[in-house]
Formats: structure tokens, sequence, C-alpha cells
């Protein structure tokens, strides 16, 4: 039995105030227990949409769209059959959908979910589930983390959206279950096990309130912002840790709660959540409870949602703290901490409509699926020896370089081709933050510059990244009035440790035009570096700037096979184009839309996914991260692609390799009379690949790992654990 399940009340209403009195009272518990027995039936008798004795009668139920071929049914090992859904992408964004058709009253249900296996998950993209009625549709887009293991999948009801005018969800007419791919290839759905759950009346919105969620740090929390860019804690991120994490010798229920430690001199900590939306909601406004304790009596606690805030104090046993007359706005952020030095201990928080909240912990509806889903994550590092995994550092001082670009569209320093890896930093607090950037082996850094910044501070940067042998590649505000991007170009553009301007980030609608103007700025005043634009991950063709450039972060919600599209769509139109393409990964997470970060194989699979498709250019998007396995993974990428580069930089003809298992991606490069294999599984589960080179050579050199593998002929194989990478070198 999982803690969602110890810990939720059970059945309709649960945790409601009783209601008594003589007959009249007996009369209103009577109809109480007439309507709950009422909705028990509507969402009870919802039945299982996966469940067909034979392909005939999956095929009645269910009707395929957009071209789609239509349903089967198969039995599963352990006597059971479950619902088959089978289809091709043509290619990427293609769309394969099927539609269950029959009524279905879901005014009683509070979420509905299905167990699902998808083979060939690497192809499958976007996910979108839909519920029909006459006058529209609620419909649910997502990300997805899929696999070819069953997972449940839950979708709560009061996160769907509209399309057009849905006229009730007691008039459901048909369940609509819709794919777009990423790549093209056949994909099969096995789903099974389709259940609505009742609608529960202390609904907690608040996604992992009890902190239960598996994982190095409270998944969907963290301490407010991307990763952290504040000193001491960004220079010794376990002091960091302990201070601000998990414990699991404290709870007020389950098994763990978040633990806040602010002492003397150091930086407040705060616990914020990662957003949550509120749509639609037919209240007026909610109340935010949490349970606190605390080392010391009467400790002060702050609790804010929304723009509503609320003070309260924890003792050293626990208690109740309670806001009430929350009016959230679209995207919901819920702040809690204490107000004073002390250690203090958060659980069971909860976010619920007023009238309707309750002491007693209510999961989020979909917390089951997540404790499920991240318990299979995987947060070891890919095989390397430990004189990689222990990193590099970089020591200075920069010398000057002369930055081009050559016909090849290839980014050359003094001549030589430059593979760009760089830490982004959303700002500077103090200028020892370059000094971590540097220890921990970062050749580059990529700083955005405020609209407030003056030309002599951003010199002050660049003066001690100079010092540190770090190049800098200033990211520019938008909001930079235009005379001082005049003033910090013209400044700072014979400087050693300028790498190239980036003069606009995400430009849209008519930004484009004020990024376009920036750019010839740049141009006219510095003809010497190269200058980028970063567009949208909408706007992979175009790019104005000398450089093509995107961002994309989908952890969790999608797989790394997100990024390493987008770099193949960029590098479709800027290799022809000759222009290097560089691409912010994501290396920062428990903030805003990203529930958690990377895992150490995640990230390194968005990197040599990304090199494999044509990437020249690494960021990490944005500060220091949270936990350690991502961090250290960081920092074991800047001893790899440092050696790396030679290889992806050299023009030398290159055999072609081929791979027996399509999920792996691969590409050869020939340098040093050797040929260098770049490999990387794109899916979660494991496989053994085979590769097959055109070569003589008879040993495959696992780089990185300190073995070698018999090659006869150019053959070879390896194993490769979910989203890991290999680097071979046959001579």
């Amino acid at each position: 039995m999982g803690p969602w399940e110890r810990r939720h009340p059970a059945g309709i209403g649960a945790g409601a105030a009783p209601v008594g009195g003589e007959p009249a009272g007996m009369k209103t518990t009577l109809s109480l227990a007439m309507v709950l027995a009422m909705a028990a039936s509507a969402w009870a008798d919802v039945p299982d949409l996966c469940s067909f004795p034979d392909a005939d009668a999956a095929q009645k139920a269910w009707q395929p769209q957009f071209g789609s071929p239509p349903a089967q049914v198969e039995k599963l090992p352990d006597g059971s059959a479950c619902l088959v859904l089978r289809g091709e992408y043509k290619a990427a964004m293609d769309r394969l959908c099927w539609d269950y058709v029959g009524p279905l009253d879901l005014s009683a249900v509070g979420a509905v979910s299905l167990e699902l296996s998808v083979e060939h998950a690497e192809r499958a993209g976007t996910f979108g589930v839909y519920f029909g009625t006459p006058g529209g549709w609620y419909a649910r887009i997502t990300g997805a983390a899929l696999s070819d293991k069953w997972s449940r999948v839950t979708w709560d009801l009061d996160d769907f959206g509209t399309e057009d005018a849905p006229t009730g969800w007691d008039k459901v007419e048909r369940f609509r279950f819709s794919m777009w791919g990423s790549a093209p290839g056949p994909v099969t759905f096995r789903l099974r096990g389709f259940k609505a759950t009742a609608r529960d009346v202390n609904r907690n919105y608040l996604r992992n309130g009890g902190f239960e969620v598996p994982g190095p740090q409270p998944y969907a929390w963290g301490s407010g912002h991307w990763g952290v860019g504040n000193l001491p804690w960004a220079a010794d991120m376990d002091r960091w840790r302990s201070h601000f994490g998990l414990d699991k010798s404290v709870a007020h229920s389950g098994t763990y709660s978040l633990r806040i430690i602010n002492g003397p001199d150091l930086p407040r900590l705060n616990a914020v959540s990662a957003w949550f939306g509120l749509r639609d909601k037919p209240v007026s406004d909610y109340t935010l409870s949490a349970w606190v304790r605390a080392d010391r009596e009467d400790l002060p606690v702050t609790l804010a949602a929304g723009n509503k805030s609320g003070k309260g104090k924890a003792g050293k046993e626990w208690g109740r703290v309670v806001l009430t007359g929350v009016k959230p706005d679209q995207h919901v952020i819920v702040r809690t901490g204490a107000d004073g030095e002390g250690t203090l201990w958060l659980d069971d928080v909860q976010l619920q409509a007023t009238g309707q909240d309750s002491p007693e912990f209510h999961p989020h509806p979909g917390d089951e699926a997540l404790c499920q889903r991240e318990a299979k994550v995987d947060w070891s590092p890919p095989r390397r020896t430990p004189d990689i995994a222990a990193g590099r550092k970089t020591t200075g001082p920069t010398k000057p370089g002369k930055v081009s670009i050559d016909e090849h569209g290839r980014f050359l320093l003094n001549g030589q081709p430059y593979l760009m890896h760089s830490l982004g930093l959303e700002f500077v607090s103090d200028l020892k933050m370059l000094d971590v950037v540097a220890d921990a082996g970062f050749p580059d850094v990529c700083i955005e510059i405020r609209a407030a910044i003056t030309t002599e501070e951003l010199k002050s940067y660049f003066d001690h990244a100079a010092e540190l042998g770090l190049r800098v590649i200033p990211w520019m505000d938008g909001n930079i009035p235009i005379e001082r991007l005049r003033s910090h170009i013209t400044a700072l553009r014979d400087h050693p440790a300028l790498l190239c301007w980036y003069v606009y980030d995400e430009p849209s609608g008519d930004r484009f035009a004020a990024a376009d103007e920036r750019l010839k700025l740049a141009h006219e005043l510095d003809p010497n570096h190269p200058a980028l634009i970063n567009y949208l991950s909408n706007k992979l063709t175009g790019h104005m700037g000398d450089i093509y450039s995107t961002d994309i972060y989908p952890i969790p919600h999608g797989r790394p096979l997100h990024a390493i599209n987008g770099v193949a769509a960029m590098a479709a139109e800027a290799q022809p184009a000759h222009k290097p393409v560089w691409m912010w990964l994501q290396g920062t997470g428990y903030a805003y839309w990203m529930d958690r970060e990377p895992t150490p194989k995640e990230l390194s699979c968005m990197v040599y996914g990304s090199l494999i498709k044509g990437a020249r250019g690494i960021y990490w998007f944005a500060q220091i991260p949270r936990s350690k396995e991502c961090w250290e993974e960081m920092r074991a990428m800047c001893v790899e692609m440092a050696a790396l580069a030679p290889a992806l930089g050299s023009l030398e003809q290159a055999p072609e390799v081929k791979c027996t298992v399509p999920s792996v991606l691969t590409a050869a490069y020939r340098q040093g009379g050797a040929t260098w294999v770049l490999a990387v599984n794109t899916s979660a589960e494991p496989c053994t690949a085979e590769f097959m080179l055109p070569t003589r050579g008879k040993l495959a050199e696992a780089l990185f790992e300190a073995r070698t593998i018999k090659a006869p002929g150019g053959r070879w194989s390896d194993t490769f654990a979910g989203y890991e990478r290999h680097v071979y070198r046959v001579k």
C-alpha cells in the first residue's frame, strides 16, 4: 500500500463536518447518504474503456481518426488482455488518434487514469486526451515520459481546458486518445485498466504536498527561481542541501517531511512550489494550510499563495497553520518558510476550496501516478572512470583570440574549431559566482545583462572572467536602451574574454524587428565577432543571426529526445547556410513548470543527442542545480566535451556507422588516425546494440570508461542503460 493510499480519506466527502440533531438531523443525514450513494454509483459505473474480449468488440467501440489503423486486442503473459493501438508516423508532428465512442457520465468523477505501455516510445511526442460532448471538447495536452514498461497515467478533470463549448461532464459522448510524433517510424500503444476516481470534495490542488514523491530533492518544490545563484550556497551546494531537503526521520504523516534550516549570517531559505494551474473553478477563493514543526517554540512562519500571505507559529509539536481567502492567479505558486533562525519541518501542505478545507491530508489526485513513475527514475550516472567523474578546473588568464565562422559553418577560435560549452547565469550576485563556474571546469559563461547594468559593471564581469580563464557570451536583455547597448559593444568589442554577442532572447511578434535592429548594430560596431539571436522553440528555421540557437527544457514532462529533435530541425537549415548550431539545454528544475532537474543520464543524453544531430555549442540554463547528481554530471561533461572537440570539428571524411537499435542515435567522425563513434540511447529502457563500421579495426575503445571491446571487421555490440551514452574510438 502506497503512502497516497494510507493517507487518503476513504469515500466521497470524507473529512467533511458531521451532521447531527434530532429527527430533522436524521432526515438530513439520510438525504446526504442518498446523495453520496448516487454520486458513488455515477463514478463507479464508468466502464473500463480498454477491456474487450477480442478485436471485433474493440473495433466497434474504438474508431480510428486521421487515417490511423483499427484497434486490436492482445493477450498478455498473465492471461489478461489489453487494447493495442498501432500506427506509423510519417514525419515529426504526424498524429495518431483513436476515439472510444459511447456515453459517459463523469459528473461525479474527479480523475481518470489508465495503464500505458509504449513500444518505440522515443518516436512519441506530445500527448493529448479529450472528452467530447455535443457542444465541444474537454482537452488535456501534455508531455509524457513514456516507455515500454506499464505505467499508470492520471488526468485530473479539473486540469482540462475546453475547445468550443462543451455541455457538461455528464454528457460525454466520446473519449479521444491522441499522440503526436517526434520522429518517423512505427509505434505501438498498449492500454489497460481505465478507471474513474470519485471527485473528492476536499480536493487538494497542490502536487506533492506530502513530500512523498521519491527523488533526491522534493519533487515540484524548490527554494525559488531556477538554480541557486547566490553565495555562499552556490560555492558549496552540499551546505545548501544540508539546510534544505527531505527528512525521513520526522513526518506529520507518511514517511517524509521537508526540513528547512535557517542559520545566522546565511540567506533565508523558503519552500516554493512549482507552478500549478486552477482552471475554471466554481469557487470564490481557497484555503492554504500546512502542518509545521520547529526545533523551538514560537518560530514565526509565513504562508503565501497568489497575492495573499499570512503568519503563524511553529512549535516543538506538530501544528497546523492556515491562510484563508486565497485568490490565486492562473499560475499558482505556494510559498512558506520561517521568519527567524531555527529548523522548520513542513508537511501535508494543501490548497483546497474554502469551506472544503480539512486538517486531514488529501493527496493530489495525480500523486499516486507520480510516485509510481518517479520511483522508477534512475539517478545513477553513466559509466565513466573516477578521473572523468572528478571533473576539471578552468584556469586563466584568458588570452586574446580571433573568433570567426568558416565556410563549413564551424565556429573557430584562432583558426581552430571551438566547441562552446557554457553555464548560463541569469544574474551575477557576486563576482565570485564566476569563480564557481571556472572551478566547475566550464570554459565559457553566458551571463544575462539586465537593463540596469552599466557598462562599467559589465566590464568588471569581463575582467574577472578573463582572470579566471573564462570566455563570456553577454546575453543582452531586450529592454536595454539602444544607446546603452551601443556603449556596451563599443567598450568591450576588443576585450579578450569576449566570445560573441548574444543580442536578443526569444523575440516574438513585433519584437522580431527590435531583435534584427540590435543584430545589425552589433555587426556594424563589431564586425570581428559573431552575433546571435536566441529564438523560441516554435521558430527553428530562418534564424537571422550568425548562429542558430534555441532553448527546449523537457524534463520531467517530456523526454530528452524533444530537445534533440529541436537541434535536428535547426541543423537542417543551418548547415546549408554554413552557420553553427548552439543549444540551450535544461540544467535545473524544481521551479516554475519544471518539477525536477534532469537525471545524470537524461542530461548527458540531451548533450550527446544534440552533438550527434549537429550542435556545436551547449549552454546550460541556469545557475547551479540543486541536486548533487545533476551538478556532478554537468562537471563531468566539461571533461568529455573538451576531449570530443577535436573530433567533432574535424573535416576528415568519416565512414558511415550503422546500428541495429533505432532508439540509439549514432554518428562517426575521423580524426587523429582513428574513427570516433558517438552513440546514445534515447529510450528510457536498456538495450543491447550492434554496431557496424567499414574498417579493419579489431578493437573499439570505450572512451571515458577505460574498457575495450572486441570489434573484428569493425563490428561490435554493447549494452546501454536507459538514456546512456558511449563514445568509441576505433584505430
